[in-house]
């Protein structure tokens, strides 16, 4: 699977999410928060924005090596040459 969004989507909020299943267990996520039109949004309490979220694995040790990609990204981000793509 693949998955674009583009930089004119990207937002600077991100956030934590935990779900509770219907088996009693509980799931945690991070989410980046993308642009989206206000007019999906009503009312106010209806937070149905797009997101990109990450679910995380349970294991210490997974969740450090999610972390080690997610800096590996973002070292990439930065060492990337110029663009002249749009904002």
């Amino acid at each position: 699977m693949r998955i674009n969004v583009y930089s004119q989507e990207l937002t600077d909020e991100v956030a934590t999410l935990t779900k509770e299943s219907n088996t009693g267990l509980t799931y945690s996520a991070v989410q980046l928060m993308l642009h989206s039109s206000p007019l999906l949004h009503h009312p106010p309490a209806d937070d149905d924005r797009s997101a990109v979220t990450f679910w995380l694995p349970k294991s210490a040790q997974r969740r450090a090596a999610l972390a080690e990609t997610f800096e590996k990204m973002a070292d990439l981000v930065r060492a990337a040459p110029p663009e002249t793509g749009l904002d």
